[in-house]
């Protein structure tokens, strides 16, 4: 590849990520499902959710959390930085990364100084399909810090 490929690959991959995060906090992940391929794999933690109707049944349970728990957080934002993105093949590549999640309980604007909630390794598979659109064969968050209240994503336990 030559650096012009090079920075349309990354361009594309960090408009994934930011378009993903952007319905995450602001549409509730209701459509966040569309950003993977069919039988996607999202990985929070310990938790996977396999294939699209699981990943939006999650965003769905995470949304019905979020208003009716009583200390739920109201107000998320999720950051991306140290986006590094490598290809790995014709029309797939790897973004690394991390994100940053804050939370509030309250609405905007929060007063707030404490820590993110979460600071988590990115790892993005991704493959370029039809009408050159990316999507996410994986999504995976690891998390490196955590603060006390966990975010739902990990509080949430698949197994049970």
């Amino acid at each position: 590849m030559n650096s012009h490929q090079d920075l349309l690959v990354w361009h594309a991959l960090y408009s994934l990520e930011a378009k993903y995060w952007h319905d995450v906090d602001h549409n509730c992940g209701r459509g966040a499902h569309e950003f993977f391929e069919p039988d996607g794999l999202m990985v929070v933690g310990h938790n996977r959710f396999e294939g699209r109707e699981k990943i939006r049944e999650f965003y769905q349970w995470r949304e019905r959390q979020t208003v009716h728990a009583v200390s739920s957080v109201k107000t998320m934002r999720h950051l991306v930085s140290n986006l590094l993105v490598e290809q790995s093949g014709e029309r797939r590549a790897r973004a690394t990364g991390v994100v940053s999640f804050y939370g509030a309980s309250a609405r905007p604007p929060v007063t707030q100084s404490k820590p993110p909630m979460l600071v988590a390794d990115l790892i993005s598979e991704c493959v370029c399909g039809a009408g050159d659109r990316w999507h996410f064969r994986s999504h995976t968050l690891r998390p490196v810090f955590m603060s006390d209240e966990a975010p739902l994503s990990i509080a949430v336990d698949t197994h049970r």
